[in-house]
C-alpha cells in the first residue's frame, strides 16, 4: 500500500505532502519511505523529491503498486487526475489518497508568482511561464477545478483545504496519521509546524506568502468579477464565497 498525495497546484500540496511524509517515517516502523526516495535518486523511478513523474501511465503505476507490498507504505505527491488504474487500486485498497484544494482565485495568484521567477530560480518550471495574468490564467485553472471536482465525487480521497492546513495544521496531521493507523510521538506536530510552517521559506518548499484569500488585496475588483463569472460553478463546488467571506 502507498499513500498518494495528491492535490491542485499551489494548494498547498508540497506542505501537506511534508508533514505525511514525516508522519509515516515517525510512526510506521514498516514503512519504505527512504528507500522509495532512494530509488528516485537513483533513476529508478522518475521523478524528483517525493513527486514521481508521468503517474497516470498504467506500467508506472504497477510498478510502484508492486514496491510499495515489498518495501512497505511510502507516501508520493502528485498532481495526478483520477485515472482507472488509479480507481481500481483505490478500491482494492492498494492506495490510500488525500485531496487538498485552495480558492481558485489564490491559484491563479500563486502560480502567477511561480511564472514570474527567473529561469536561474531553484524552484523555476516552465510550465507557470503561461500564468501571466489573471484572464489568461483562469482556464488554465478551471483545468485543475475540474481535476480536483472528479477526484472529490469520487469519495475515494480524503479532502484536505489549504486554509485548514494554514489555520490548524495539528488537526491535518492527527487526521492523516489516523488514516494511516500511525502512531507519531505527540511532540513531532509541533516539530513539524516549527520546521514547515513557522520557519517557512519564501520561495523554497513551493511556499509564496502563506497568506489567506490573497485575491482580496491583489486583484483588482474587475478581476474579481471575471473570476466570480468564469469560475462560478468550481468556487461554488469546492465552497468558495463569490463574496469572498
Amino acid at each position: 500500500m502507498f499513500i498518494l498525495s495528491a492535490g491542485m497546484p499551489k494548494s498547498g500540496s508540497t506542505l501537506l505532502s511534508l508533514y505525511q511524509r514525516d508522519i509515516l517515517i515517525a510512526g510506521r516502523r514498516d514503512n519504505g519511505q527512504l528507500e522509495f526516495e532512494r530509488q528516485i535518486m537513483d533513476g529508478r523511478i522518475s521523478g524528483i523529491g517525493i513527486f514521481v513523474h508521468e503517474l497516470e501511465r498504467s506500467y508506472i503505476l504497477e510498478d510502484l503498486v508492486k514496491l510499495s507490498s515489498e518495501i512497505g507504505p511510502f507516501v508520493i505527491k502528485t498532481h495526478s487526475s483520477l485515472t482507472s488504474g488509479l480507481r481500481k487500486h483505490i478500491l482494492n485498497k492498494d492506495i490510500l489518497v488525500t485531496y487538498i484544494h485552495r480558492d481558485p482565485r489564490d491559484v491563479i495568484l500563486s502560480a502567477i508568482d511561480h511564472g514570474s521567477r527567473p529561469a536561474g530560480h531553484p524552484a523555476w518550471n516552465p510550465y507557470f511561464v503561461q500564468f501571466r495574468s489573471v484572464p489568461e490564467s483562469i482556464p488554465l485553472v478551471k483545468e485543475f477545478c475540474k481535476a480536483g471536482m472528479t477526484w472529490i465525487k469520487s469519495g475515494l480521497c480524503e479532502v484536505y483545504t489549504y486554509k485548514d492546513l494554514l489555520t490548524d495544521p495539528a488537526t491535518a496531521m492527527d487526521r492523516f496519521s489516523r488514516m494511516i493507523s500511525a502512531r507519531p510521538e505527540e511532540s513531532l506536530t509541533m516539530e513539524l509546524i516549527g520546521t514547515y510552517a513557522v520557519n517557512a521559506v519564501k520561495g523554497k518548499k513551493q511556499y509564496n506568502t502563506g497568506k489567506l484569500s490573497r485575491y482580496h488585496d491583489e486583484m483588482s475588483s474587475e478581476e474579481i468579477t471575471i473570476c466570480n463569472r468564469e469560475l462560478a460553478e468550481e468556487l461554488a463546488f469546492l465552497g468558495y464565497s463569490v463574496e469572498g467571506n
